[in-house]
């Protein structure tokens, strides 16, 4: 699962499971979808943080709260799909808005019902925390030169792993056209970056389309280290893990929202 404070944690590609006519009206009314995700992760993420910063010693990183902020909030499916919904009402208010049309209230009214009762899920599931939170890595350095590999497209992606085995959620995809007699570096982050302290070591994803990229390491590389691609080609490892799940689920009480 992902990490509260990743990148991209609700896309459009993840509003249009619920809603196919988005891309539509958006396009008509001249509607951000992205704009409203982004108002409705900050929104959700103030309310979280009244909570966790008002639950007390009930959250084992209380003290550590305000510098921790919710860089160890897990984005369990319940707490996903709050975020989804508050995004779709959001959109469909403007676009109610816009237009006066009775079915884009609906729709609004709908999606706001929806998403009060995520967050009702939320409290009554609790709220996914992890300890020692590996945030998602930044996109992968993909550097060639000259060498033996015949010309192709090569996708790369990498993950941070701690020493239990968990593992953060994907990097942004890097692209890369190979000519032919290539050689392939792939690092995880450029030498100014630093990997998360929870991290021991990474992973590296990778394919020769923009999908379904595959484990290419047996075990996890040393940080620091870089991978190179042998003239072996790709091997179909297994796919990426998705990100942590909660070490604990922190139950909050509702009459710190409604007091």
């Amino acid at each position: 699962m992902a990490l509260f404070t990743d990148t991209d944690v609700v896309t459009l590609n993840d509003l249009l499971q619920f809603e196919s006519s988005l891309t539509q009206v958006s396009t008509t009314h001249s509607i951000d979808v992205e704009t409203k995700i982004t108002l409705a992760m900050h929104a959700t993420g103030d309310k979280l943080m009244l909570w966790l910063l008002n639950a007390g010693a009930s959250d084992p990183q209380w003290m550590q709260r305000r510098v921790l902020g919710l860089s160890t909030v897990v984005v369990t499916p319940t707490l996903f799909r709050w975020i989804c919904f508050d995004s779709l009402s959001r959109f469909f208010a403007e676009a109610y808005n816009v237009q006066l049309n009775t079915r884009f209230q609906g729709k609004w009214t709908e999606y706001q019902q929806q998403a009060q009762e995520a967050a009702d899920m939320v409290f009554m599931s609790g709220l996914g925390i992890v300890y020692n939170p590996l945030p998602e890595p930044a996109m992968a350095a993909v550097t060639t030169g000259a060498g033996a590999l015949l010309a192709e497209s090569f996708f790369a992606q990498t993950t941070w792993v701690d020493s239990k085995g968990n593992e953060s959620t994907p990097s942004p995809v890097n692209g890369q056209l190979l000519q032919n007699f290539s050689s392939v570096t792939v690092l995880p982050v450029s030498a100014a970056t630093q990997p998360p302290a929870a991290a021991v070591g990474w992973n590296l994803y990778a394919s020769t389309t923009n999908a379904k990229l595959t484990l290419q390491n047996a075990t996890p590389l040393r940080l620091g280290s870089s991978w190179q691609l042998s003239r072996g080609g790709l091997i179909a490892g297994s796919v990426p893990s998705g990100g942590q799940q909660p070490d604990f689920y922190l139950t909050l009480s509702k009459r710190i929202l409604r007091g």
